[in-house]
């Protein structure tokens, strides 16, 4: 397992200020680890490309004369800036005719899924009425059942007979009348 460093732990063993360890990172483009925190982690191989620039840095020469060609297994190539510019305006150049096209394409999907909504709502409330209707239906056959079961106890009732209905079903509560004497009696 090779040993990791964080850039002050570099920095310190180099002699030269941290953000001087970023800057070389980013314009020699050296890839290295880093934590979530965008932290850098540096192997014993990177130190040793750190030390090799900050020697031929001490030399005299400058940043974009540093030949660094034996450590191309660590360093990844940097695109030109012409290149860089090329990639960033194609990106930029969307033809109006291919925008359009996409457009029609996502207005086209959406009608579809607004159509398919619609259908499935449509699907959910007949559904729904067809349940309500078969309820209903059982319902009505229920009433006529019980219909049929009061007639059947109409029909055993003879109208000779008087009935005496409780005062529940409507009839009226018999009185009992005292005489205006036996109201005030003792």
């Amino acid at each position: 397992m090779e040993m990791t460093m964080k850039t002050k732990e570099v920095s310190e063993q180099l002699g030269v200020n941290p953000t001087t360890i970023q800057r070389w990172m980013k314009f020699f483009n050296i890839h290295c680890e880093t934590n979530e925190h965008g932290h850098y982690f540096f192997t014993d191989e990177q130190l040793v490309v750190l030390k090799t620039i900050q020697a031929q840095l001490q030399e005299g020469k400058k940043m974009k004369e540093v030949d660094l060609s034996e450590y191309s297994s660590i360093i990844t190539k940097s695109p030109s800036t012409d290149t860089k510019i090329q990639k960033q305006t194609k990106a930029v150049n969307v033809h109006a005719e291919v925008y359009e096209e996409k457009l029609e394409n996502v207005l086209k999907r959406v009608e579809d899924l607004e159509a398919e909504l619609s259908k499935k709502a449509d699907e959910v409330v007949s559904y729904q009425l067809l349940k309500h209707r078969s309820e209903i239906e059982n319902m009505m056959k229920m009433l006529q059942k019980l219909e049929a079961r009061i007639d059947k106890m109409e029909e055993k009732i003879t109208p000779d007979e008087e009935v005496e209905l409780p005062v529940a079903a409507g009839a009226e509560p018999k009185r009992k009348w005292r005489s205006f004497k036996q109201m005030f009696s003792f």
